[in-house]
Parts: structure tokens; C-alpha cells; sequence
């Protein structure tokens, strides 16, 4: 039996997988070892490019079915949906009733559950989080017992930041409430750089009150920065009211044009991997006046990718399950302290040459990043330092992406680079425990005492966390 992720990059054999319809169906698995053996482990949309999947022998809980949605609780401004309930459902749920999450991360088939579970990145406005899992306000899980258990913001604020980003190690994650907010339109505009621009503009760029997110290309010397911005409220110049004693923001659904997203998510999640693939498949495209042809046209798309008022929840893409070969893509990313950022990217940009002058490879598709700000609301949140900044290499898979990445993590970790286990391939554990090693040892001690016979922990997790 084998179990895949996204692309079918990464592998794992499993002794049994559970399809879960229930709460119920959990709790059997859970409190049945000889016929559902360690480790438990819960599945998602598949989407992480590492071997945090890995169950090797165990169990896999498919989550994917438990998925509901209940109404807003417009009171407590809170929404609760079940464990195994898409992003792109959820925030347009939301939508449609005049609320919104304030994360609108690209990956819209990511679980509620793996939402709480694992690390995920986005752009952040100025006073936001860019983490999914910062949003969310309770979380109730199956102990390693077979218990269910309540875990809140409200109730144990300090225990609520060990289960955010825990993997699964503390339980399986089946009903998941998010914090809400009214729903308000958003302003996207882009502007190009070249490195030297971007590097002695980085402070006006910093300055901007804007959810920064960029494209990157070393191979030709270019970054473009995506700017996202609240739009002001005009519906009463557009004859629309608003609606006295409620707290929903419906009045603004007409107002919202979405067309010029779709072009942007088009451009980044079909035409930049297809255009790509050609490009390896061609050995002679992949010269250097081919590839700077060829990106030049997807860098010059984002000219025309300017909304003056779109719905947030656009920019949320859905993948196929099974995607063809030629839209499958994987990526890395590493975080950097906004004092640090400057440095990493420079010597980032110079590797990128450098490894391509030495092996005659490089990344196919456009690198991106993501500015966010201080977040201690999980024990890994990997901008509890402050403002962040993150490089994330983005190309078709093939057989010189590994001993790239080996190179990078080197290089990141040298500006003191924070890791993403779901999204950070071949970390190592020197790496994860210099970039997080008191929260480890915090964890493992809540870890221990939640899981004492190990249900839940892959072998994937107790390399890296150093456990026994």
C-alpha cells in the first residue's frame, strides 16, 4: 500500500488506511493498535513537498471526508468547520455571507486540520498574522488515549501554542474554529524591480501599508513585488447601503471584481509551470536567451494584474488531486529576519548564478517570498523574531532539485534561515533545533506527556525533534 503527496514526489507504505466519516472512526483507530499500528498519522490535501506524510508501517487517517461548515457565530466572530474541510470552501462560505478569514492563502485545498496542524506562509497586512494557524481560536482533538479533548485561545492560551504547528504529535485535529472578520475588498498592483533597485528601495518597499508578497528571478536579475491592499469602503457612491445592527459585510459582494485574480492565479499556477516543463523538456529552450524569453512573457502578464476592488478570497487556487505532469511544481522555503533579509537575498540571487555556472542547473520556475510580521501565537512560528521575510525556490521537479536544495538549506542557515518542517525538504535536525531548539524542548515535554507509547510519532518527526 502506498500513500502520496501532491505530484506523487514524496512516498509512503502505510499498513492500513481509514477513510474518516466521523469522530467515532478516529477514536477505533486510535484505541486499536494491533489492528491500526503506530504511528497514527492524519491526511490532508497532500500538498507538503517533505516527508512529514511519512507512516511507513502505521496507520493513515484520511481526513477528507469529514467536512462540514456551520454558521457563522456572529457574536463570538467565529466560524467552526470540520477537520477535513478545504480552504478555497471555507473562505468562500464566508464570502458569501459577508465575513472573511484574514489569511487567504494560495493553497485552497489545504485542510482545516493540517491549517491548525502544520505551518503554512502568506502575505501579512501590517497588524496581521500571515499564518493560518494564528487564526485559529480552538481546536478538538483525539488524544493518544482515544479522549476527545478542547483545547481554546480562550481556555489555555499557553497550551493553544503548543498545538498550533504540532503535527498531529498531540492528537488528530477533527473540528477546527477559525476567528472571522467583516469582509472588505482588496486593491493587488505589482511593480518591477531589478535587484539593485529592490535592494536600495527595500526600506520605502518595507514602508508600505501593504501585504507584500514577490516574484523572483535570479537567472536574469528581477524581482517583481505583488502589493495587496484594503480598498476603501465606496458602496455609498455606488448606491449601495449598508445594512444598521449587522456585522456581516454582504452590501459589498456586488462590488467585488475578481476577473483580473484569475488572470494573476492563471499566470502563477498553470502558465508559469506548463511554459517551464517545455522548457526542460527542450534542452536548447533552456538557454539562457530562451528561458529569458520565456519568463519575460510571464513576468510582463503581471503588468496587466491590477484590481481596484477584488474579493479576498480570489486569490485562493484550487489544485486537481491527480494534477498532470505538466502543471506539477514543488518548491522550498526559508524565513529571515527583515534585518537579515537584505544579505540572504543578495547571496541568494549570486548561489543561484554561481550553482548554474557550476552544474549547468537552476530552478525552472519563478522563485516568490512573503513579508510577514511578529506572530508568537504557535511554539514554531518562524517569525516569532519580528518581521520576516521568506525565500521560497519554486521549479518542476526533476532529478537536480535535491542537491540544490542541500546547498540552499547551507546558505539559509547561514543567515540564520527558520525552516517550515512541511515545507523545508531535506532539513536536518541541526538546522531545525538551531532554529527552534527551546521551543523543542518545550514541545517534547508536552509531547511526552500527551503520547507516552509514541501513537502519533513517524519516524520523520522523532529524527527531527530528537525524541525518544
Amino acid at each position: 500500500m502506498e500513500v502520496t503527496n501532491w505530484g506523487s514526489l514524496i512516498k509512503t507504505r502505510p499498513s492500513k488506511v481509514k477513510e474518516v466519516f466521523k469522530v467515532q472512526d478516529i477514536i477505533d483507530v486510535v484505541k486499536d493498535p494491533v489492528q491500526f499500528p503506530s504511528p497514527v498519522r492524519a491526511l490532508g490535501s497532500r500538498h507538503s513537498p517533505t516527508k512529514c506524510i511519512d507512516a511507513d508501517s502505521g496507520t493513515v487517517l484520511d481526513m477528507r471526508h469529514l467536512s462540514y461548515i456551520n454558521e457563522p457565530d456572529e457574536t463570538e466572530m467565529t466560524l467552526t468547520v470540520g477537520g477535513g474541510t478545504i480552504y478555497y470552501d471555507i473562505v468562500h462560505f464566508l464570502e458569501a455571507r459577508g465575513f472573511m478569514l484574514r489569511v487567504n492563502t494560495e493553497i485552497g485545498m489545504l485542510t482545516a486540520g493540517a491549517a491548525v496542524m502544520g505551518q503554512t506562509k502568506d502575505s501579512a497586512f501590517p497588524g496581521e498574522y500571515g499564518q493560518v494557524s494564528s487564526e485559529v481560536v480552538a481546536v478538538k482533538l483525539v488524544t493518544a488515549q482515544g479522549e476527545i479533548l478542547e483545547v481554546s485561545e480562550k481556555n489555555d492560551p499557553e497550551f493553544m501554542k503548543f498545538v498550533r504547528c504540532s503535527y498531529g504529535m498531540l492528537g488528530v485535529a477533527f473540528e477546527v474554529t477559525f476567528r472571522i472578520v467583516p469582509l472588505r475588498l482588496m486593491r493587488v498592483y505589482h511593480k518591477h524591480f531589478t535587484v539593485p533597485e529592490f535592494i536600495e528601495q527595500l526600506a520605502d518597499i518595507r514602508a508600505a501599508r501593504a501585504a507584500l508578497m514577490y516574484y523572483m528571478m535570479p537567472m536574469r536579475g528581477l524581482v517583481v513585488v505583488e502589493y495587496r491592499t484594503y480598498a476603501p469602503d465606496e458602496s455609498e457612491e455606488d448606491g449601495i447601503q449598508r445594512e444598521p445592527g449587522v456585522v456581516h459585510n454582504k452590501h459589498l459582494l456586488p462590488l467585488g471584481d475578481s476577473s483580473i485574480l484569475a488572470v494573476r492565479n492563471f499566470i502563477w499556477a498553470k502558465l508559469n509551470p506548463v511554459t517551464s516543463r517545455l522548457l526542460l523538456s527542450v534542452p536548447r529552450l533552456l538557454s539562457v536567451p530562451g528561458f529569458w524569453l520565456a519568463n519575460n512573457l510571464l513576468f510582463s502578464g503581471f503588468n496587466f494584474t491590477a484590481s481596484h476592488r477584488h474579493l479576498p478570497a480570489a486569490q485562493v487556487i484550487t489544485y486537481p488531486e491527480d494534477p498532470p505532469a505538466s502543471t506539477v511544481f514543488t518548491f522550498s522555503i526559508m524565513s529571515f529576519t527583515a534585518d537579515k533579509f537584505k544579505e540572504a537575498m543578495t547571496a541568494y540571487y549570486k548561489f543561484v548564478l554561481d550553482y548554474h555556472d557550476r552544474t549547468g542547473w537552476n530552478v525552472s520556475m519563478m522563485d516568490v517570498g512573503y513579508r510577514l510580521f511578529h506572530d508568537d501565537k504557535s511554539y514554531l512560528s518562524y517569525t516569532d523574531g519580528g518581521e520576516s521575510w521568506t525565500i521560497d525556490p519554486v521549479t518542476n521537479p526533476n532529478s537536480g532539485w535535491y542537491p540544490f536544495l542541500k546547498e540552499f538549506n547551507k546558505l539559509g542557515a547561514s543567515f540564520g534561515g527558520k525552516p517550515l518542517l512541511n515545507q523545508t525538504p531535506l532539513l536536518t535536525a541541526d538546522h531545525f533545533h538551531a532554529a527552534f531548539g527551546p521551543q523543542i524542548r518545550q514541545f517534547n515535554v508536552h509531547r511526552k506527556r500527551m503520547d507516552p507509547d509514541n501513537r502519533f510519532l513517524s519516524t520523520f518527526f522523532k529524527d527531527l525533534y530528537q525524541c525518544s
